[in-house]
């Protein structure tokens, strides 16, 4: 009986931890990695995750806390006050739409920026390209100035085409690219100075605008199921060296192995529920609040997830769109959390 409020504590601490702070979860492992220990630490260990589910403890805590969230989750439907105060909120969403091309063009101006000025192609994991610096400032600068938008974002485009021959490790990135080609389905100049010098932005695909969230949703959803995949699933061990690097387990009292199934699995059910457009504004949220969480515990540069921010600010505004979950069920079933 003396093991009963013991496990009572860690599944309480569970719970909050992979509710509030997965910390790792929805970031890259290779940002904190050292470059020198990926490769001794690469490849599948199936054996090493699947020992995560031969404690009976680990399957009861999953059990629960997968239960906690649910229980939480309908209690909040079932909450006047809450739902009316998320009506509020959706509603004031509206008058934002007409801003998403400017959030978009801050957005990937800030990244390339950052990029350039640490000598890094787009993402951290292709970290010395100092050549490409110059072209990452000046096509940043132009789209937060809104100068030449048309040629900028296509260099945008092509420029993420060429880093990812370098390096299938950018899938991960693949937000970055989904706002880029979001960007110009927008040809939107405004603000800026296209604008004001009346230059217009040409986009063939601008008649496409009711897909932005559908593009945007696939981008973010499913490089975090990537992520999740490769990092956690596939190459478990680079994931055990971040939680073992910084003591991970003294945060949530769980075996290496837990941490990162736990991790993989939130990480990959996330993407999935914004990849699907399912409760895309909760997701979004949750996902936000994390990377949030992540930057004050692992001091990472912003830049490197800046169009992740952007993406899920977007999300939050325009909800699933086209060809999601969210849609279906507002059209037939009536309104949505």
């Amino acid at each position: 009986m003396a093991t009963t409020p013991k496990l009572f504590r860690i599944f309480s601490i569970f719970s909050l931890g992979l509710l509030t702070f997965p910390a790792r979860s929805l970031a890259h492992v290779g940002y904190v990695v050292p470059k020198d220990e990926i490769g001794k630490h690469a490849g599948p260990d199936f054996s090493f995750l699947y020992n995560a589910l031969t404690e009976p403890v680990n399957i009861l805590l999953i059990i629960g806390t997968f239960a906690v969230a649910t229980t939480i989750y309908f209690l909040l439907k079932r909450n006047s006050f809450f739902t009316k105060n998320v009506a509020l909120v959706q509603a004031r969403t509206k008058s934002y739409f007409e801003l998403t091309p400017w959030m978009m063009r801050l957005g990937l101006g800030i990244a390339l920026i950052g990029a350039g000025t640490m000598n890094a192609l787009i993402s951290p994991i292709l970290f010395d390209f100092p050549q490409f610096s110059f072209i990452q400032i000046f096509l940043g600068f132009l789209l937060l100035s809104g100068f030449f938008l048309t040629p900028a974002t296509l260099l945008v485009i092509f420029l993420f085409l060429f880093a990812i021959l370098k390096n299938f490790y950018l899938f991960g990135n693949a937000d970055f690219l989904a706002l880029a080609i979001s960007l110009f389905i927008t040809a939107s100049p405004k603000p800026g100075l296209d604008d004001l010098l009346g230059l217009p932005f040409f986009s063939p695909i601008k008649s496409f605008k009711e897909w932005i969230p559908l593009v945007l949703r696939i981008g973010i959803g499913g490089a975090m199921m990537f992520l999740a995949v490769y990092e956690k699933f596939l190459n478990p061990h680079l994931s055990q060296l971040v939680v073992e690097n910084y003591q991970l387990t003294s945060i949530i009292p769980v075996s290496a192995e837990m941490w990162v199934f736990s991790a993989g699995l939130i990480e990959f059910a996330v993407g999935f529920a914004l990849f699907i457009g399912f409760q895309t504004r909760l997701a979004a949220v949750i996902a936000f609040a994390v990377l949030s969480l992540s930057f004050f515990y692992f001091h990472e540069a912003v830049y490197s997830h800046v169009t992740l921010f952007t993406i899920l600010s977007i999300l939050f505004v325009t909800g699933g769109g086209k060809l999601s979950i969210d849609k279906f069920v507002d059209k037939y079933l009536g309104n949505s959390l």
